[in-house]
């Protein structure tokens, strides 16, 4: 294994809570990002989406995007207009 200390591998979020999500990747050593940095992390809603994906290998420090069901997606734009 020669990643070391330096590289953290991303959990799989999909499916938790804003406030599950961020209480593992605060104990990761990561940081959560909600997609629509216009809004407050969504604490009670389940994750449908993020990036980047599990099981890639980060430094530390790294922000861990989500989106809920409720957002539209990556490349989903012109789905999400309202």
């Amino acid at each position: 294994m020669s990643d070391g200390p330096a590289s953290i591998e991303i959990p799989d979020v999909v499916g938790m809570t804003g406030r599950e999500a961020h209480v593992v990747c605060r104990g990761l050593g990561l940081f959560l990002g909600y997609y629509n940095m216009d809004q407050q992390l969504p604490q009670g809603k389940v994750i449908a989406y993020q990036e980047p994906p599990p099981g890639t290998r980060v430094a530390p420090a790294t922000a861990v995007r989500i989106w809920t069901a409720l957002d539209p997606l990556p490349g989903d734009r012109d789905h999400g207009s309202q």
